[in-house]
């Protein structure tokens, strides 16, 4: 086991998982869009103008049934407020709110240009001094790393990671050409996965994303800690 003083680590969730579907939203279908853009195989879900959450197309397709045939506020028996926003009384059966707040706490998750990453360390268990040679019981570790897309090619690309409120890393890029759409980046911070490479709650920090001088991204939770070794 390599150790590893005071360095600093974070576990993230487990929207490492998350496996693009279905088609591209139109809000990304070029290079430099909003940083509310969606990653490919999700759209903005639409239950009211401004609600620019990312939900499959499925869900897009029936929150509009919703929205021209739903009944506002007095539900029947059977039917239940959605709550996709706050305010949102469109009455709807039990799965849709439910489905509504899924898709709320993963949102984050889903946006094109923060998506976190790992990165898988194998150290080198033999040494050799001459014609000796030794083997160590070191083991694999993870760093964390973030990537992004649909960026204005060229553009200078900010990432910071926020614990406490205080900035514990950043780095600044520019978005390249790769096999990702549009102007893209991708990174590693070098910073350790603590206990082993798992991800799990609770979140105390976020990261964000920025394009040149314009507006951050949303805030993507993470668990930053310090770890004494991985």
């Amino acid at each position: 086991m390599t150790t590893l003083a005071k360095a600093w680590g974070i576990t993230i969730a487990g929207f490492l998982a998350v496996t693009a579907i279905g088609a591209s939203p139109a809000a990304a279908s070029r290079a430099g869009a909003s940083p509310d853009t969606c990653r490919t195989g999700y759209v903005w879900r639409g239950a009211q103008n401004s609600d620019h959450v990312c939900v499959t197309p499925a869900v897009r397709d029936r929150t509009a049934r919703e929205n021209a045939t739903g009944v506002w506020h007095a539900c029947t028996q059977g039917f239940v407020w959605r709550e996709a926003y706050q305010g949102d009384f469109r009455c709807v059966v039990p799965s849709s709110r439910t489905q509504a707040r899924v898709d709320n706490d993963a949102a984050p998750y889903r946006l094109a240009w923060v998506i976190m990453t790992r990165t898988r360390h194998d150290p080198d268990s033999t040494s050799c001094d001459g014609d000796s040679c030794s083997t160590t019981n070191e083991s694999s570790y993870y760093t964390v790393g973030v990537r992004g897309y649909y960026l204005t090619s060229g553009a200078r690309v900010t990432v910071k990671i926020v614990a406490d409120g205080a900035t514990v890393w950043s780095k600044i890029v520019y978005a390249g050409t790769g096999k990702d759409p549009g102007g893209n980046y991708s990174l590693d911070t070098g910073n350790p996965l603590c206990g082993g490479g798992t991800f799990a709650k609770p979140y105390n920090a976020y990261v964000q994303v920025r394009e040149d001088s314009g507006p951050w991204s949303t805030r993507v939770p993470i668990h930053w800690k310090a770890c004494s070794n991985v």
